[in-house]
């Protein structure tokens, strides 16, 4: 059996200039200002953006061209293997036809939820309800939620413990909040979906300890709690979990069984667990180490958020890479303790994300899967 993934390698920096004053990029940037729209950057593509629309279009040949691509995709002599997020682990996921079925599986879980507001918690859910979204009769959609890092830790004491120095101070949490406003994913408008249409709100992530949707669970309850909408709160959402027990045996092997996990209650969401009904859909290891464990698949999907950024910089503004003033790239290098986070945007970490775009959708199509046009 293979054993879990020791993350991650050290990338390179390159030095720019601006007006004399000098700032640590990632390799492959001359600047965070134009990340997206460089042309250097758009000549050294070697796959173009494919997403839903994008693969409608293509002709026959295209789709041959691309499924010859996937297949030598890692052996391209023009591909700069540098530039992965994670060099250990340089492999495309999904190149077995039984793991894409297992891939297939776990996505169509979250077409049982296709009627409810859907939260994908960070990046890990968010190639499983891509392809539900790209399903026949699939998601109509999902509303993605930047969320990074945690500071609730299991205890055998207490069950779940907040180490509160690593907790989002007073200001953090304030412009966390007025994020959740600014993208609809506020307790305020949770309570309201459920109150005018019977929906309860899903909140889905990779759950293992689940301290990562405790911390989430933490910001929210607590903002729901000076609302005075608390316990209205509680009755308006559901957790639904993704992961792999059979990671958790490696992770534990002396333990007689692995109970299926879930997220443990922050203190003011404790007195209403029971109103939260959870959910968790198993995956075997192999699907898990290729989407989950692959830190280049997780890495090139979206924005690395923790909250020592959150007054910083604005997560849907910072992935188009229309941040446009100097003073701001300092500030966003400074507080991301790793520069890492930042090459998701280097040309072959967006080629891998399409390249694989390219493969969920044309295996969709080879099944007769794929959502159709809308007319």
């Amino acid at each position: 059996m293979k054993q879990p993934m020791k993350i991650m390698a050290v990338n390179k920096a390159v030095q720019t200039r601006e007006n004399n004053n000098s700032t640590t990029l990632p390799l492959g940037f001359n600047s965070l200002c134009n990340i997206s729209f460089s042309s250097q950057l758009k000549n050294r593509r070697l796959v173009e953006n494919i997403e839903l629309e994008q693969y409608w279009k293509m002709s026959d040949e295209k789709k041959e061209k691309y499924r010859n691509f996937y297949n030598d995709f890692l052996s391209n002599k023009n591909l700069d293997k540098a530039e992965l997020f994670d060099k250990t682990f340089p492999c495309l996921p999904l190149r077995s036809d039984k793991t894409m079925e297992d891939f297939i599986k776990i996505s169509q879980k979250y077409l049982k939820y296709k009627d409810q507001p859907i939260i994908c918690l960070g990046r890990s859910p968010k190639w499983f309800l891509n392809t539900a979204y790209w399903t026949k009769d699939g998601l109509k959609d999902y509303k993605f939620v930047a969320f990074s890092n945690y500071w609730f830790y299991p205890d055998n004491k207490e069950g779940i413990k907040k180490l509160q120095n690593q907790a989002p101070t007073n200001e953090e949490e304030m412009a966390y909040r007025k994020y959740l406003d600014r993208i609809g994913a506020n307790p305020q408008t949770i309570v309201e979906t459920m109150q005018k249409e019977g929906k309860k709100t899903v909140i889905t992530d990779y759950i293992c300890s689940g301290k990562g949707a405790c911390s989430f669970l933490d910001i929210l309850s607590r903002y729901a709690d000076e609302l005075g909408i608390l316990e209205e709160f509680s009755k308006s959402i559901q957790i639904v979990g993704i992961g792999s027990i059979e990671y958790m045996e490696m992770l534990n092997p002396h333990a007689e069984s692995i109970p299926y996990p879930r997220v443990p209650m922050p203190p003011l969401l404790k007195p209403y667990e029971d109103n939260i009904k959870q959910e968790f859909y198993n995956m075997n290891y192999i699907l898990f180490d290729e989407m989950l464990l692959n830190r280049n698949v997780n890495e090139c999907r979206s924005t690395y958020y923790p909250h020592n950024a959150w007054t910083v910089y604005r997560p849907d503004v910072f992935k188009t890479g229309m941040i446009n003033d100097m003073d701001t790239v300092r500030k966003v290098l400074s507080v991301l303790d790793d520069e890492k986070h930042i090459t998701s945007f280097t040309p072959v970490m967006k080629d891998y994300r399409n390249i694989i775009n390219f493969r969920i959708l044309d295996y969709l199509d080879s099944k007769n899967m794929l959502r159709e046009k809308e007319v």
